[in-house]
């Protein structure tokens, strides 16, 4: 069988997804007031809250890009199956999917630590002048740092998303679940036509539980069938949906992550649409995704050699970022705000930020990312692959 190309687009809106979470991070450590609507943390005199209650907002909504980052792998790990109908691929993306998330997570996990041990953490003064106190300075408040690390390690960062020694942790343990399912419901579907319909039923209760981050996986799997019907559609209609998608999809995607929608234009819903808001992020997510899907011109828009960069270095950008946010940007803040001023020193800042992140991303992508991606394809090949040809090997002939 053919092996299926990795479509260049993908890395490019993932790419972009990563970038935008750390500039939340980035406006929520220097200008919270836009997250908590708070007129008297204001460091721009209400401007912040007032981007923080306009739709603008969702270019610094996280929540909001983690949600595109759980629909992207759902579509990503299931396509090359659509695509091949082969179940070997579903086999070695499951054996491998806990090294490759594992490996770089591990590895976050002791550089915080390290420095953490190195003093290099200077969050604190810098949320007291910045009035985020209520989130960037309970970063990195370790009581016995040593035996969370040993516990992160064990079990914690990746089975229960704990997010002590990183705060981008907290959506690991769903991204390996939510891989797991993914697998798993292919694998169960295998030899069924009715893939869809039973998509449609575990869409239902994941909404009848309440789960909207595991319902982005299923999103995910459902846009396969998007992808297959996209060339039969017209230029005309294309053109229109993707208009429609990509506004519905950023105007949900600004709903406020505090769920606190005073003096947005959210306000405004009837109690009926406001019942549904912890699904505004997931459906915006799936809505501005399925627009590429269907639209050359946003995949050659996505296929630009600097989202692909940003895509190739995605996984570590976002897990590193917040280190350096604490380590390296709030030194830089403390060194130059009272020369050049508290606001002016911050563009400066963001910039200086951003090449010591993309730096770092690439350092730990090509060092560290990359071999564990070729690690967990060994220890596949090695102990899983082999065996499975020596069990089946009638089935692999004809394969």
């Amino acid at each position: 069988m053919k092996a299926v190309s990795k479509v260049a687009y993908l890395d490019g809106i993932r790419g972009v997804a990563a970038f935008l979470v750390f500039f939340h991070h980035f406006v929520l450590a220097f200008f919270p007031a836009f997250y908590s609507f708070d007129i008297h943390a204001s460091n721009l005199y209400g401007w912040d809250v007032r981007y923080g209650q306009s739709v603008f907002s969702v270019l610094s909504n996280g929540h909001f890009f983690v949600c595109i980052f759980f629909v992207l792998s759902g579509f990503v790990l299931s396509r090359k199956y659509f695509q091949s109908n082969d179940l070997q691929v579903v086999s070695s993306g499951a054996h491998r999917r806990f090294l490759r998330l594992y490996i770089p997570i591990a590895a976050t996990i002791i550089i915080a630590y390290l420095m953490l041990k190195a003093g290099l953490f200077r969050n604190g003064p810098v949320s007291a002048m910045r009035h985020s106190e209520w989130w960037f300075e309970k970063q990195w408040k370790i009581p016995e740092p040593l035996l969370q690390l040993w516990v992160n390690l064990k079990y914690s960062a990746l089975f229960l998303g704990d997010s002590t020694f990183d705060t981008s942790l907290w959506t690991m343990s769903i991204e390996f679940f939510g891989s797991l399912f993914v697998f798993g419901f292919l694998a169960f579907t295998h030899n069924t036509h009715r893939k869809l319909l039973i998509l449609v039923l575990i869409l239902f209760y994941f909404k009848f539980t309440e789960q909207p981050n595991m319902a982005n996986f299923v999103f995910g799997i459902s846009l396969n069938y998007l992808e297959q019907l996209a060339p039969r559609l017209s230029r005309y209609f294309v053109s229109i949906a993707v208009l429609v998608l990509i506004t519905g999809g950023l105007f949900l995607g600004s709903y406020p992550s505090s769920n606190y929608h005073g003096g947005t234009v959210f306000e405004k819903f009837s109690p009926f649409l406001l019942r549904y808001t912890k699904w505004y992020h997931s459906i915006g997510a799936l809505c501005v995704v399925s627009a590429v899907v269907i639209s050359p011109l946003l995949q050659k828009l996505c296929s630009l050699r600097l989202f692909r960069f940003l895509g190739y270095i995605s996984f570590s950008l976002y897990l590193l970022h917040p280190l350096i946010l604490g380590s390296f940007s709030s030194w830089a803040y403390l060194s130059l705000a009272a020369p050049i001023g508290f606001n002016k020193s911050l563009p400066l800042v963001f910039i200086l930020t951003t090449i010591v992140c993309m730096s770092a991303s690439w350092i730990m992508t090509k060092f560290i990312d990359d071999p564990g991606v070729k690690l967990s394809k060994y220890v596949y090949d090695r102990w899983f692959k082999k065996a499975q040809n020596a069990i089946y090997p009638s089935e692999n002939r004809i394969k």
